[in-house]
């Protein structure tokens, strides 16, 4: 009886591997179809897609230390996304415009959030001479914090994947 089972377990295996073949086939097509070579939006893309994959796999059949890894792969396609959409570098408009694009006047409070890189900015701009008074140089200190901040989530997203990805296919 045993040795029928394995018998019509190895005689399923393919037909399973041509089956979780398509499968994957159509979850990547996706890319195929609307990949373009000419921007990192797509490969920032692809490396999310491949990192929430892997952590749902990681928590479906829990790996050895499942929960450390699984909290880095999400902080990691966390990190993608915001890179990937600008996050930082935008952010600073919502504290200048509302939703309808009526102009507020909260950029103080975003400075103030910021202080510590409004500080480094501001010795920047005013090491050039410029007054930090007036409203188009809080905007362009602002505009420099969100520079300095998405490549700050840039830096810390490639330094996980660098210390940590060899971690993860364990």
């Amino acid at each position: 009886m045993g040795n029928l089972k394995e018998n019509l377990l190895a005689v399923g295996r393919p037909f399973r591997r041509l089956i979780n073949n398509i499968k994957m086939s159509y979850r990547w097509a996706k890319f195929g179809w609307s990949d373009r070579d000419f921007d990192q939006y797509f490969l920032y893309d692809v490396m999310e897609f491949k990192i929430r994959n892997m952590h749902k796999a990681f928590m479906k059949y829990g790996y050895s230390e499942t929960s450390v890894t699984t909290q880095r792969m999400e902080l990691v396609a966390n990190l993608i996304k915001k890179v990937k959409n600008e996050d930082y570098e935008s952010e600073y408009w919502d504290y200048i415009y509302d939703d309808k694009l009526n102009k507020i006047d909260k950029l103080d409070e975003y400075l103030e959030i910021n202080k510590n890189n409004y500080k480094r900015s501001g010795k920047w701009f005013s090491k050039r001479g410029r007054n930090m008074k007036t409203p188009t140089l809080k905007e362009r200190c602002a505009m420099d914090i969100g520079y300095y901040k998405h490549k700050k989530a840039k830096r810390l997203l490639f330094q996980i994947m660098h210390d940590k990805i060899d971690y993860w296919w364990d």
